[in-house]
C-alpha cells in the first residue's frame, strides 16, 4: 500500500479542494473566507511543527516512482530553504484566502478565483519542495498557467488579458529554456535529483556546464522579472488585488529566486554565474527602485518596488559568502511580510474609495485608522527604518557588500555598495511618498478627491494586519527566528552549515552610517519627488519594455501574414507548387551531398515482366489523359484508372491488404468526385498564361523526378539494418500480438498513435466550436448595424 508523506498530501489536498470550493459557490456565504483559509492554515501549522527537526538538520524526504524507465520520479525534500518558502507560501496564502472572501464579496466568480488560487498554491509548494529537476519543471509550468488565469481573471478587461498574455509568453519561453538547461545539467551529473546534483563531483568541468547555467538563468530571470524581462510584472497589475498580493509580492516572482538559491551550491563556481547575477540583478535593483517613484497608481508603484527587491535578492546570490546567504534568507522573509500587506491594503483602499490614484487620495489614516496603522508599519519596514524587520534586511544587504568591498572586492566592491545604498535611498523615498500622500496629508493634489464610501470591516483588514504584526515582532525575537528559520535556509543556499548572528544594534558601524545616509537621501528624494516624476515622465516610450514587447509581437504577426500571403495566398496550384518544390529542393540537396550512384548499388539487369510494363504504361497514359481531359467526367474516369492500376501493382507484389485499401479509397474518391462535380455548374476558365504553363511544367518534371529517385532509393541496398526483422521477432513475445501492423501502431508506436488521435480530436472540437460560433451568423447586408428586422404583421 502506497503511503503518502505530508508533503505530497498537502499538494494533493489543495488540488482536490480546488474544484470542491468552486462547486459550493462561496459568494453566497458572507464569511466564507474563514473556511477558505483552513487548508493553507493547516499546512502552515504542520510546517511550524517541523521547524525544530529541520533546524537540527533532520530533513523530511519522500520519493514516489513516476516513470522509472525514464528515471522520472516524484521526489520531495523539506530542508531549511524549502521550509522558509513553504511558510511564506502557505502563511501568506492563509491571509490572502481570508482576504479574498471579503474582496470578492457577493461576486459570483469568487469560487473560480479560489480554485485558481489553490491550484497555484499547490504548484508553488511543488516547486519549493521538489527534489527532482523534472518534477520541479512540471510544477513550474503549473504556476505559469494558473498565474495567467489569475492575471486575466477580469477577462472583459483588455488590459488584464494583455497583461496575462505577456506574463505567460515571457515566463513560458523562459521555462522552455530552463528545461533544456535542466536536461543538460542532469545528463552531465548523471542524475536529475537536485540533492544528487548539488554533490556531483567535477560538474563544472563539463563542456556544457556554462550552457546549462545560461539556460537555467533565463528561466529564473523571466520568472522573477529581472531586466530586461521585468516589464511583465508591472503589466500584470490588472489582476485582482488578492492575486497581485500573492503572486507578485510573495510567491510566484520568488520562484526564480528560489531556483537560483537552490542551485547555488552547484553553479556558483562559474564566472558566468557571478557576472550574470551581478549585472542583471544590479540593473534590476536600480531600475525598479528609480522607476517606482514616477507612478501614481499604488499597485504600479508597489510592482516596481517588488522588481527592485527581486533584483536585490538576485544581486546577493552572485556572492559566495555567509553574509550573502543570510541576506537572501532575511530579504525573502522581510519582503513577504511588508510587501504582501501593502498590496492587500491597496485593494482595501480601492474597495473603499474606488481609486488607487495617489493624486486623489489623502487623510486615510483618520478615516480608516486600522488600515492606516497597518500601512504605516509596512511602509516604515519597506523604508528600512529601525527597529522593523526591513531594517534588518537592509543591514544584512549592506553588510554583504561592505564585506565584499573590504575583502578583495576592490573598486567593484565599493561600486556595488554604492549601488545598494542608492537603491535603499529610493526605497525610503517612495515609502515616504505613499505614507504621506495616501494617509497623512490633508488635501489631495487632484481636483476630484476620493472619499471613503465603503469602510472595510475588521475581518477584511485582519489578514494584512496579522502579517504586519509578524514582521513588527520578528526583530524582537531575532535569536529564535535566526536559529530556527534563517540559519537553516542560509545553510541550504550555501551548501554548508551557516550560523546567523543577527542583532538590532551593532554599534555605530560603517554599515549603520551608510544606512542612515541612505535614509537621509531618501528623505530628500521624497521632498523632490514631483521634480523626479517630471523628469522620469519624459523618458522615451521606446525604452518601455511593454512597448518593445508589443512591437515585437506585432512585427511577428506582420511577418507571419506576409509569409502566408506569399506562400499560401494564391491558387491551390500555387500552394501545391511551393510544397512540391520544397521537397524537390531537399532531395536535390541530398543528391548533391552524396554519391548515390556509388553508395546505393542498384541491379539494373533485373528486367520487368510484360504485365508490369503494361500496367506501368497504362498508369502513365491514364495520368496524361487526366490532365488533358476536356470534361470533368473523363478526368474522373481516367484518374480512377490510375488508382486501379496501382491496386493491381500491389496485388502483383503480394500486398493484398494495401491493394484492398487502395481499391476502397479509389472507389470512394471517384464516387465523391462525381457527386461533387454533379452539383457544381460547368464553368469556362480563362486560358492559362504562358508563364504559368512553364511553372507547371517545371513543377511536374521536378515532382516526377522526386518520385523516381525516391522509388530508386527504395530498391537499392538499405543504409541501415532492416527494422522489419525486429518487429517480426518481437511482435508476439513483447506485445502479445500476431498482427504486426496493429502491434506497431498500438504498442511500439503507441505514443505516436495517441498523438495522432489527440490531433484529430482537437481538430474535431475546433471545427465544432467554429460551426457553433455566433460570429458565423452574419447580419443581412441590407440592415444597418443599429437596425433590426421588422416583425411580421
Amino acid at each position: 500500500m502506497l503511503s503518502f508523506s505530508p508533503l505530497l498530501l498537502s499538494i494533493l489536498a489543495l488540488i482536490v479542494v480546488s474544484p470542491l470550493i468552486w462547486s459550493v459557490r462561496p459568494h453566497r456565504f458572507r464569511h466564507f473566507g474563514w473556511i477558505a483559509a483552513i487548508p493553507p492554515a493547516v499546512i502552515t501549522a504542520w510546517l511550524l511543527t517541523q521547524i525544530g527537526a529541520v533546524s537540527e538538520g533532520r530533513h523530511v524526504t519522500a520519493v514516489y516512482g513516476w516513470i522509472p524507465q525514464f528515471g522520472l520520479e516524484l521526489a520531495f525534500l523539506l530542508d531549511g530553504l524549502a521550509l522558509l518558502f513553504g511558510l511564506v507560501i502557505a502563511g501568506i496564502g492563509t491571509a490572502v484566502a481570508l482576504y479574498t472572501g471579503y474582496y470578492f464579496e457577493d461576486n459570483p466568480r469568487q469560487g473560480y478565483f479560489y480554485s485558481l488560487l489553490y491550484l497555484f498554491m499547490a504548484s508553488m509548494l511543488g516547486i519549493v519542495w521538489s527534489d527532482n529537476l523534472l518534477t520541479l519543471f512540471v510544477f513550474w509550468e503549473g504556476t505559469s498557467i494558473t498565474s495567467y488565469l489569475l492575471i486575466a481573471f477580469n477577462d472583459e478587461d483588455p488590459n488584464a488579458v494583455a497583461g496575462g498574455r505577456r506574463a505567460f509568453l515571457v515566463t513560458a519561453a523562459g521555462g522552455l529554456a530552463m528545461l533544456f538547461g535542466m536536461i543538460i545539467l542532469g545528463e552531465n551529473a548523471g542524475t536529475y535529483n537536485i540533492s544528487g546534483i548539488l554533490t556531483a563531483p567535477d560538474l563544472a568541468a563539463s563542456p556544457a556546464f556554462s550552457t546549462a547555467i545560461v539556460l537555467i538563468l533565463l528561466g529564473a530571470f523571466t520568472k522573477s522579472a529581472q531586466f530586461p524581462f521585468h516589464f511583465w510584472l508591472p503589466g500584470a497589475m490588472s489582476a485582482p488585488t488578492p492575486a497581485s498580493a500573492y503572486l507578485h509580492s510573495a510567491t510566484m516572482v520568488k520562484a526564480g529566486v528560489y531556483l537560483l538559491a537552490r542551485m547555488h551550491p552547484a553553479l556558483n563556481e562559474s564566472p558566468v554565474w557571478f557576472w550574470s547575477l551581478l549585472i542583471i540583478g544590479g540593473a534590476t535593483m536600480l531600475l525598479g527602485a528609480i522607476s517606482a517613484i514616477r507612478y501614481f497608481d499604488i499597485k504600479a508603484l508597489l510592482a516596481y518596488a517588488t522588481v527592485s527587491q527581486l533584483g536585490i535578492l538576485v544581486f546577493l546570490l552572485a556572492f559566495d559568502s555567509e553574509y550573502a546567504y543570510i541576506g537572501v534568507a532575511v530579504g525573502i522573509l522581510a519582503h513577504a511580510l511588508y510587501k504582501g500587506p501593502l498590496f492587500l491594503i491597496a485593494g482595501i483602499i480601492d474597495h473603499a474609495t474606488g481609486t488607487r490614484d495617489l493624486r486623489r487620495l489623502s487623510g486615510l489614516l483618520s478615516s480608516m485608522p486600522a488600515v492606516g496603522v497597518t500601512a504605516l508599519l509596512s511602509l516604515l519596514s519597506m523604508a528600512g527604518i529601525p527597529p522593523l524587520f526591513g531594517f534588518i534586511a537592509k543591514e544584512t544587504l549592506l553588510e554583504t557588500f561592505f564585506h565584499f568591498a573590504e575583502h578583495g572586492g576592490g573598486l567593484l566592491g565599493w561600486i556595488v555598495l554604492a549601488a545598494a545604498a542608492v537603491a535603499g535611498a529610493f526605497f525610503v523615498g517612495y515609502s515616504f511618498t505613499l505614507l504621506w500622500e495616501v494617509f497623512l496629508r490633508k488635501e489631495p493634489s487632484a481636483q476630484d478627491p476620493a472619499h471613503v464610501h465603503h469602510a472595510p470591516s475588521f475581518s477584511f483588514v485582519l489578514g494584512p494586519a496579522a502579517l504586519v504584526m509578524l514582521g513588527t515582532l520578528a526583530p524582537f525575537a531575532l535569536p529564535w527566528v535566526d536559529k530556527s528559520l534563517l540559519a537553516p535556509a542560509a545553510s541550504s543556499i550555501g551548501g554548508r552549515v551557516v550560523e546567523a548572528h543577527l542583532k538590532l544594534w551593532h554599534g555605530f558601524t560603517p554599515v549603520l552610517m551608510t544606512s542612515l545616509a541612505a535614509i537621509a537621501v531618501g528623505a530628500l528624494i521624497f521632498v523632490l519627488r514631483d521634480r523626479l516624476r517630471a523628469i522620469l515622465s519624459r523618458a522615451p516610450k521606446n525604452l518601455n519594455g511593454i512597448y518593445v514587447f508589443d512591437k515585437t509581437i506585432y512585427s511577428i504577426y506582420d511577418l507571419a501574414g506576409l509569409s502566408t500571403r506569399l506562400v499560401q495566398g494564391g491558387t491551390l496550384a500555387s500552394q501545391a507548387s511551393v510544397v512540391l518544390l520544397a521537397a524537390v529542393a531537399a532531395l536535390s540537396y541530398a543528391l548533391l551531398r552524396t554519391d548515390w550512384a556509388r553508395d546505393l548499388p542498384i541491379d539494373w539487369t533485373n528486367s520487368a515482366s510484360a504485365a508490369e510494363v503494361i500496367l506501368a504504361t497504362l498508369a502513365v497514359v491514364a495520368a496524361i489523359v487526366t490532365v488533358r481531359a476536356r470534361t470533368r467526367l473523363n478526368a474522373i474516369v481516367s484518374i480512377g484508372v490510375v488508382g486501379l492500376t496501382v491496386t493491381v501493382f500491389f496485388v502483383f507484389f503480394s500486398a493484398p491488404d494495401l491493394a484492398l485499401t487502395q481499391l476502397l479509397v479509389d472507389i470512394l474518391t471517384v464516387v465523391l468526385l462525381v457527386l461533387v462535380f454533379y452539383r457544381i455548374p460547368p464553368a469556362t476558365l480563362p486560358p492559362i498564361r504562358f508563364r504559368t504553363r512553364l511553372r507547371n511544367l517545371a513543377v511536374s518534371i521536378g515532382a516526377g523526378a522526386l518520385g523516381f529517385f525516391l522509388v530508386l532509393f527504395t530498391i537499392g541496398e538499405p543504409f541501415s539494418p532492416r527494422i522489419a526483422d525486429y518487429f517480426m521477432l518481437n511482435s508476439a513475445p513483447l506485445a502479445h500480438g500476431a498482427n504486426i501492423v496493429n502491434v506497431i501502431l498500438v504498442d511500439f508506436r503507441g505514443f505516436d498513435t495517441l498523438g495522432e488521435i489527440t490531433v484529430l480530436a482537437i481538430a474535431a472540437v475546433g471545427g465544432y466550436a467554429l460551426l457553433r460560433s455566433v460570429r458565423l451568423y452574419v447580419r443581412p447586408s441590407h440592415l444597418d448595424s443599429d437596425q433590426k428586422p421588422a416583425k411580421k404583421e
